[in-house]
């Protein structure tokens, strides 16, 4: 863990420099909040009646633990890590700018590392957040998972419009596909690499997995067919002997695969499209999801803090403000376990990436 103040003038500039702007974004944040808290309280306790009585309509809910549900290749990682450092930080920071909107003082900032996974923190002075009134209080719980639900559908709108954001530096349409990751002992294992580029499949163009998977089909397992492929910079054409797919009856390559964008400049990585597309991809699942679950009032996690503080600003009796908050509490984190517990049972072989 490194702490640090050296942020808290940034901090307090962007917070302080548009406070009456930022009053209104957090309040807006809180009634985002407060929706996508009853949303994924609602899509959560709908998955598990699902899983009780529905099995067929259930989706497994997990944590990502590498090596366990998340796949310990490198891009998956590489994605996985990158993604989560971004959403912590912009969580963390919109805690930091939400504060100081409201007067009320950071301590420190700092990073840290869980294993392998990067992390920050803003640390508010905890005992000017509890003098707040209860509206600031709000509107400070509420500010990451708005920013990370912002921030993944930003992410979203770049996806949509994927074309626009590589054509200052790569072709507009694939020409082929890229490989990504070869599956050991597969065909291509030993034969194709990395990075390679596959333009046509005996004779007919290859350009997303769609057209590979209808290029594939009218050919029987076993065939020893022309690939024509780029590798390293260079046009060249192979003999390819294709395998039997181990889930269908269809030819296989053993690949996993990316619609190739040909660079426009000679100093542009011809994977660059790939990193540039996987990282919002992965921004944008990750972004959303864990600024909705983020939003649940579960000990712990910001929804709980938002949760308490509107019920005692609703209920003038502190005590059942209180009990109703429990209920809610060990509702929501019933719903939750029993999910990820359940999926366990149910999704034995579930792995992400």
């Amino acid at each position: 863990m490194w702490r640090t103040t050296r942020f808290n003038s940034l901090i307090d500039r962007i917070g302080r420099a548009l406070r009456s702007f930022w009053k209104v974004f957090w309040t807006l944040g809180v009634a985002l909040s407060i929706g996508g808290m009853v949303y994924i309280t609602y899509i959560l306790g709908r998955n598990l009646f699902y899983i009780f009585f529905k099995t067929e309509s259930a989706a497994p809910v997990s944590p990502l633990i590498p090596g366990i549900t998340l796949s310990l290749n490198f891009n998956t990682l590489f994605f996985f890590g990158l993604s989560l450092a971004v959403i912590i930080i912009f969580h963390e920071f919109s805690h930091g700018v939400a504060a100081r909107a409201e007067n009320i003082k950071v301590k420190s900032t700092g990073l840290l590392l869980l294993a392998v996974i990067p992390g920050a923190f803003v640390e508010p002075d905890e005992e000017d957040l509890t003098k707040a009134k209860k509206s600031a209080q709000a509107r400070v719980f509420s500010a990451g998972s708005t920013a990370n639900i912002l921030m993944g559908l930003v992410a979203l709108v770049l996806l949509t419009n994927s074309n626009l954001v590589l054509a200052p530096i790569y072709s507009p349409d694939p020409s082929g596909i890229q490989i990504t990751e070869i599956v050991a002992g597969s065909p291509a294992d030993g034969i194709l690499r990395n990075w390679d580029v596959i333009i046509s499949i005996n004779g007919s163009p290859v350009k997303d997995a769609e057209s590979l998977s209808t290029t594939l089909s009218t050919i029987p397992p076993n065939s020893t067919v022309p690939f024509l492929i780029i590798r390293d910079g260079k046009t060249t054409e192979i003999n390819f002997t294709l395998g039997q797919s181990p889930t269908r009856n269809a030819s296989y390559i053993g690949i996993n695969s990316f619609p190739y964008y040909e660079p426009r400049f000679p100093f542009v990585p011809s994977m660059g499209s790939f990193y540039i597309l996987g990282s919002l991809s992965w921004f944008y699942l990750l972004s959303i999801n864990i600024g909705l679950i983020n939003m649940m009032p579960v000990t712990g996690l910001d929804g709980d803090k938002l949760a308490t503080i509107l019920l005692r600003s609703m209920f003038k009796n502190e005590r059942r403000a209180i009990q109703l908050s429990n209920m809610i509490r060990w509702t929501c984190l019933i719903i939750l376990v029993l999910n990820i517990s359940m999926s366990f049972v149910l999704f034995p072989s579930f792995k992400f990436g």
